[in-house]
């Protein structure tokens, strides 16, 4: 019994970092959005294998149940208790759903308290494929950051709209060149849907502080995803050098901070590091010659 019962305790953590390492894996060789998924995916089987095991041990007598899962731990899988795993697939699924719904109460919470008010979007930019509203709030802080809600449309169906905040505090900081770069950065991430899942990632990391694997996957793929906004924004704007000019602004200005919503992944010491990287490849690339921009730019 007490090999079966150390064998139980130390396969679910075996498990884990063999997960790790695949998700590493797969960030060397795939898109981030792939590892996204995958991590999504993993997470789900791991939710489900949580709810169904701990309902598993309270309908089997709890602390007795556990004893007999360590003596047997294919019991759970046989046939019989096909009804548990559903009951443990609605759990998993409720609580995936209430993550969601927190995402969008958070998300709503913003707009009540920040109360920000509609920009232009500017027209050096093409216009948005989905519904976007950009708009300003009252900060002192430059600031800036993206997330999306669920609304209902004009016939009632649940669509998504876009949300681009940029605080007073940025838009006076930033010429009317670099505020563009920063809105075509922004964009990008939401296109990429860098909102839902890499805040999902990091927030994963974050609570389990105890694997290093996710933390260094992490930083990576927050790395990964800044480097291609800062291409995808160029691509739009054709001025890199307005962007790496916004980069440089606020990583010298904005404190050192650990916020989830410093501006273009620049908060903390950490981000300001990676900013005079990715300040170094934008002005790498204005030098290339494929962006011209005004002399002196």
């Amino acid at each position: 019994m007490g090999t079966t019962f150390v064998a139980l305790l130390y396969l679910p953590v075996l498990a884990w970092v063999a997960i790790g390492l695949g998700l590493l894996l797969a960030f060397g060789r795939s898109a981030s959005a792939v590892v996204f998924r995958l991590a999504a995916f993993f997470l789900a089987i791991w939710a489900l294998l949580a709810t169904t095991g701990l309902l598993w041990i309270l309908t089997n007598g709890g602390w007795t149940g556990v004893v007999s899962l360590a003596h047997s731990p294919l019991l759970v899988f046989q046939p019989r208790y096909a009804p548990l795993w559903l009951a443990g697939a609605v759990g998993a699924f409720g609580v995936f759903l209430l993550a969601f719904l927190l995402n969008q109460v958070v998300g709503r919470g913003f707009l009540a308290v920040l109360r920000p008010h509609p920009l232009a979007w500017p027209p050096a930019l093409p216009p948005p494929t989905h519904p976007t509203s950009l708009l300003r709030f009252s900060s002192d802080r430059p600031d800036a950051f993206t997330f999306t809600l669920l609304e209902r449309d004009e016939q009632g169906r649940l669509s998504r709209r876009d949300f681009v905040l940029v605080s007073r505090g940025l838009l006076d900081l930033l010429s009317p060149e670099e505020r563009v770069a920063v809105v075509a950065h922004e964009m990008s991430h939401l296109r990429a849907l860098d909102g839902r899942y890499l805040t999902f990632f990091r927030t994963l990391a974050r609570t389990m502080r105890w694997d290093p694997i996710l933390a260094v996957l992490a930083d990576r793929l927050t790395e990964r995803e800044e480097f291609r906004a800062d291409l995808d924004a160029v691509s739009l704007t054709g001025r890199p050098r307005a962007l790496a000019r916004a980069l440089y602004k606020v990583s010298r200005l904005a404190p050192p901070s650990r916020s989830a919503l410093s501006l273009m992944g620049v908060g903390g010491r950490r981000g300001q590091r990676q900013a005079a990287e990715r300040i170094r490849r934008l002005v790498q690339l204005s030098e290339t010659g494929r962006y011209p921009e005004e002399p002196g730019a």
